[in-house]
């Protein structure tokens, strides 16, 4: 088919009636032993909408009317394909046919580049974390770890060359990679001519970098799957197909959560665009894609959007996504940050956190602060992720429940912040039934003002100091077992959890660790760590 022909023709999903004969299907090909555990975990049975298309009907649309097929999805039961009127027509008779969807193509707006006008003592890339207290979660091991999550975006350019991701690769936590413009699987290189195609390595950055002393994930110790749905060298009708085969893909692999930062409204011209009373949860393909994974027990995250008071994209109007809005790190609402409510007259967002001066990682490996939607939905995929490892057997509505709950605004939502920021330990204790602080994990709290973890470790390890009532300056002194002095390092204390990371090239051995208080000349805390051998 020619360029010419394919402008002139609109691109439709083909909807079917049924699946045909289902008794010669096994489900055990199309989902993986870890979706088949998230959904047992959940109470989540296989149901229809796991089993394939029914080929016969793919076939006699190839075979009687020539259709070629660009997407299939077992979710929607249907084909997307550029159909003209006289395929249209024929289509409108075949009685296995149930309906016809236009589609539209993606459109993202831009990052707005501001600056968050903050208080200097908070202008740190911890922020992001403290807002929400996931420096607290952190302290207390919740990292992320052993959960799955999915990140929808336009390429990962250089992720596999930093230094900020090289443990996520050393450790095999990347479950897959999947460039759906391109066809491939290789996401690290996609569209490394354009200079704005940095956008899905800087929000993989806000979730996965552990670059000790300049940039910190929400959730460095989850495992990733990583998939290309954006195409940044043109406005084509083929996004919103890609995400949803993404969707598919990342949910027969056992994805727990899906990250997007990505939204529908705007179309090519003469399509028309969506309209405002299109964004009610049901119209949209992506949105209705994103409410299939939701009701397969994932936790769908999505960028509200960066369009202020003209409102939200698709498919953060979905009823069951949990759509993101900004703050600054004042916690003040982004200008810039959609709002709601949807058409049908829903909260939307539901949940906010900091996309305003959000610290991120280029692909050249400078850190730099950038506003938008795109940065605060990592920040909340993050906070899901370390809520999820805390409790493995918790379903995707309990979750949602204690995100909101512990949020400030949740007796008084509104359509700026909706719910509000949310609190990590309050969700924790919500979800548990156990405040943070009285975890196992840190018990030596009760007897003792700091803790060493992980400890022995092959690598960088942590201190967190629980301060007194009066911030105090302190030095920390790392000592080898021949009493030489390896580092020291001035720090304030303040009566809040202190958490300080350490990634130093020294032998393996036993060290011991000092926190002394230089106003008193007296010792805060002695400990020992044992570093073992990479």
């Amino acid at each position: 088919m020619s360029l010419s022909q394919l402008a002139a023709q609109q691109k439709y999903w083909v909807l079917f009636t049924d699946k045909g004969d289902l008794s010669h299907y096994q489900q055990q090909p199309f989902l993986s032993p870890k979706a088949l555990e998230n959904r047992a975990r959940q109470g989540i049975e296989i149901d229809l909408y796991d089993y394939p298309l029914h080929a016969a009907y793919v076939s006699d649309l190839q075979q009687r009317l020539g259709i070629q097929h660009i997407r299939s999805s077992r979710w929607l039961n249907g084909i997307s394909a550029y159909l003209t009127e006289a395929q249209l027509s024929e289509l409108k008779k075949t009685p296995f046919v149930k309906g016809l969807r236009k589609v539209g193509h993606y459109s993202q707006l831009a990052e707005v580049q501001i600056d968050c006008d903050t208080i200097d003592h908070k202008d740190h890339y911890r922020r992001q974390l403290s807002m929400l207290g996931l420096d607290l979660m952190q302290a207390s091991r919740y990292t992320g770890a052993g959960v799955s999550v999915a990140v929808f975006d336009n390429g990962f350019l250089a992720v596999d060359t930093l230094k900020a991701f090289r443990h996520i690769f050393e450790e095999g936590r990347i479950i897959a990679t999947r460039d759906f413009v391109d066809g491939d699987d290789n996401v690290f290189e996609a569209c490394e001519r354009f200079n704005y195609c940095r956008h899905g390595t800087n929000v993989f950055s806000i979730m996965a970098a552990r670059l000790p002393g300049e940039l910190q994930g929400t959730a460095p110790d989850a495992s990733y799957i990583l998939l290309r749905t954006e195409n940044d060298a043109s406005e084509t009708r083929q996004e919103e197909d890609n995400w949803l085969a993404a969707a598919e893909f990342a949910d027969s692999l056992g994805a727990q959560i899906f990250s997007t930062s990505l939204g529908y409204f705007s179309f090519d011209q003469g399509e028309g665009d969506y309209s405002l009373d299109d964004l009610d949860g049901e119209t949209a393909i992506i949105t209705n894609a994103a409410d299939m994974a939701a009701s397969r027990g994932i936790v769908v995250i999505n960028s509200a959007g960066n369009a202020g008071s003209r409102g939200i994209n698709a498919p953060a109007d979905g009823d069951e996504v949990i759509a993101v809005g900004s703050v600054d790190q004042c916690g003040e609402y982004s200008g810039f940050s959609s709002q709601g409510p949807t058409a049908d007259g829903r909260i939307k967002p539901d949940i906010t956190a900091m996309g305003q001066g959000t610290f991120v990682l280029n692909p050249d490996g400078k850190i730099r602060q950038g506003n938008g939607t795109s940065f605060s939905c990592p920040v909340i995929a993050g906070f899901m992720a370390c809520l999820l490892q805390a409790q493995p057997t918790a379903s995707r509505k309990e979750l949602y429940e204690a995100l909101i709950r512990s949020a400030d605004r949740y007796d008084s939502p509104d359509m700026l912040f909706g719910y509000g920021i949310p609190s990590a330990p309050k969700a924790f204790e919500l979800l548990t039934g156990t405040p943070l602080a009285l975890l196992p994990a840190t018990q030596l709290f009760r007897d003792k003002s700091a803790i060493l973890y992980p400890n022995p470790t092959s690598g960088s390890f942590f201190l967190a100091v629980k301060g007194n009532e009066l911030a105090f300056r302190a030095r920390i002194d790392l000592i080898d077992a021949l009493g030489r002095q390896i580092l020291q390092r001035e720090v304030w204390i303040e009566s809040a959890l202190n958490q300080f990371e350490f990634n130093l090239p020294i032998s393996p051995a036993m060290y011991h660790i000092r926190v002394l208080d230089l106003a008193r000349q007296e010792v805060f805390y002695a400990g020992k760590m044992v570093l073992n051998r990479q």
